[in-house]
């Protein structure tokens, strides 16, 4: 079976497609729940999101979360921080001086 972080990052990438999530402050928010869950939850919540029974069998569980994508930001980076994005020239209103 997958290992809990590939576990926690499908889930996550599966609640951000449902919820819509669209900035990284919902995204860390996100993040943080599915992190605080026991292995037990977030195995029983990604067999209900993946609609597949409880308890799942390793290898399908597998097979099922080879299937989700995960948004760019959170497989490139291992996750989202919650920091201001800096990918980008600053604004006016963001320049010194």
């Amino acid at each position: 079976m997958a290992n809990r972080s590939t576990r926690e990052r499908k889930l996550v990438a599966l609640m951000i497609n449902d919820l819509g999530a669209d900035s990284e402050p919902d995204a860390a928010r996100i993040e943080e729940e599915v992190g605080a869950l026991s292995d037990e939850e977030l195995d029983r919540t990604l067999a209900v999101r993946l609609d597949l029974p409880y308890p799942v069998d390793g290898g399908v569980l597998d097979r099922a979360l080879a299937r989700v994508e995960e948004p760019e930001g959170l497989s490139e980076r291992g996750g989202f921080t919650g920091a201001p994005d800096m990918s980008h020239d600053p604004r006016p209103e963001e320049r010194d001086g």
